[in-house]
């Protein structure tokens, strides 16, 4: 990949995660969504949070479902985004640039 090697891509690709991380940490506190250690054996009852879960695999039947935690999955906790400024319209993210003559 142009000239670079696997461990200089691999430390540059650190560096932005751990920009990444500290950016997101500012305004969000991720949390697993389960608790258990990925690897873990665990079961799904009926009824379980198809939003929070997601089954994969050889999916067959009805819950509850026994399976290997695979991902423990991210939640945010709590949210501290900054205010916006009276007559900002947050539907625009970047306005359309005009230059004059």
């Amino acid at each position: 990949m142009g000239g670079f090697s696997d461990a200089d891509i691999g430390a540059a690709a650190r560096v932005v995660h751990s920009g990444c991380a500290r950016a997101l940490g500012q305004y969000f506190d991720l949390v697993p969504v389960r608790t258990e250690a990925e690897g873990a054996s665990i079961e799904l009852p009926v009824g379980f949070d198809a939003a929070r879960v997601r089954v994969t695999g050889n999916v067959v039947g009805e819950p509850p479902y026994k399976g290997t935690l695979a991902h423990h999955g991210w939640r945010v906790d709590a949210v501290r985004l900054p205010s916006t400024t009276a007559g900002h319209d947050p539907k625009i993210l970047a306005p359309a640039e005009v230059e004059l003559a």
